[in-house]
């Protein structure tokens, strides 16, 4: 009869054994998941409230951004995917949601809806937004470039067409894609006010 020495694992064990080590270290790192609506203050004291509804959608989006994770320009014509940053739904639906958010604000209290919804279909005017550049430049700035445009249901005539480009650079932050989060929403509120200006001009012509 073969006696395997004392004192000596067999493989098998060493296997097992290295298997429950590799699995201890291996604990990936947690996601953090993000949206684009910075805490919106109601809108200013006196601001009329716009008397119309507004429909936000659908929302166009260069093909390298429109994933789940963030897309960071590195330089160097390198982009990074950042597997543990996310967003919390589709980015068109996040940048909807923010932009119906912020026109509420900027609309005085208006209604506004986003496109996907039931709801929208009762919108009197509808705005839909064409992303021609989503940036996040690491430690620099957030770019955001959107070609807007303002449809008024049931008129004859040709929409009104807008182009908002906004640069944010990013504040100082403990975590630097949390910063250029914030800046992106920065950016958006920007390009946001810009669309709401146009709505109430188009609404009184």
């Amino acid at each position: 009869m073969n006696r395997r020495p004392l004192g000596f694992p067999s493989a098998c064990a060493l296997l097992v054994s290295l298997g429950f080590a590799l699995g201890a270290c291996s604990t990936s790192p947690q996601s953090r998941f993000y949206t684009l609506t910075m805490d919106v203050s109601p809108a200013e004291v006196g601001t009329p409230p716009f008397a119309y509804s507004v429909s936000v959608g659908p929302v166009t989006l260069p093909q390298v951004v429109n994933r789940p994770q963030f897309v960071v320009d590195a330089g160097d014509n390198r982009v990074v995917v950042l597997e543990q940053r996310r967003w919390a739904a589709p980015l068109g639906d996040v940048i909807a949601e923010a932009t119906a958010q912020y026109l509420v604000r900027d609309l005085g209290g208006a209604r506004v809806t986003m496109f996907a919804q039931t709801a929208s279909s009762s919108a009197q005017f509808d705005v839909a937004l064409d992303v021609q550049r989503f940036e996040m430049i690491q430690g620099a700035a957030a770019a955001l470039d959107v070609v807007w445009t303002i449809k008024r249901r049931g008129a004859s005539g040709p929409p009104m067409v807008g182009h908002s480009s906004v640069r944010e650079p990013v504040a100082a932050a403990a975590d630097p894609y949390d910063a250029l989060a914030a800046a992106q929403a920065r950016a958006l509120a920007a390009v946001s006010r810009e669309i709401a200006a146009s709505l109430v001009q188009v609404s009184s012509t």
